[in-house]
């Protein structure tokens, strides 16, 4: 492609390298979350969903610099791929690299998201066990007398 201007170009790879930045942190963020999870701490847990959001919308913003900065290069509504394809070396190259970063560490954080989303559901139904063995099972209130309770609302987990 040789109607482009390099500084654009230049743009649109430092868009695409805080998208890969930003991957890393969200990754970093899942192995947090796990380990929030595994402690039983859930105002840290709730810290890192707050900071979840944060990333997510900071997402929003590197996206819609990706699509200005594809739009001043010349490639308005292509897919990375076929924006690779319109280059020549040694820009080609560098997109090319680029996009296999991409293309990896976006399978590293599916990966993540997936183990997280696993170990939540593993231990909801510890908890869901937890609550149907004590169903039944007698409280008592602050004088140490029997009192009769309706068992709190579960949560359900995502599989069954």
């Amino acid at each position: 492609m040789s109607d482009y201007n390099r500084g654009d170009f230049d743009s649109f790879c430092k868009v695409i390298r805080e998208t890969l930045s930003l991957f890393d942190d969200l990754i970093v963020l899942e192995g947090k979350k796990i380990d929030a999870i595994t402690e039983n701490d859930i105002p840290l847990l709730d810290q890192y969903m707050n900071e979840e959001q944060a990333f997510l919308l900071q997402m929003r913003g590197i996206d819609y610099k990706r699509e200005k900065m594809q739009d001043q290069i010349g490639a308005p509504g292509l897919t990375f791929r076929q924006i690779i394809d319109k280059f020549d070396s040694p820009e080609k190259d560098e997109l090319d690299a680029l996009y296999e970063e991409l293309s990896s560490k976006s399978v590293n954080l599916k990966e993540a998201i997936s183990g997280t989303k696993k170990f939540i559901d593993l231990h909801l139904n510890s908890i869901t066990a937890l609550l149907e063995k004590l169903e039944g099972a007698a409280t008592y209130d602050k004088k140490g007398e029997k009192e009769t309770t309706t068992p709190p609302p579960r949560f359900t987990p995502t599989k069954a």
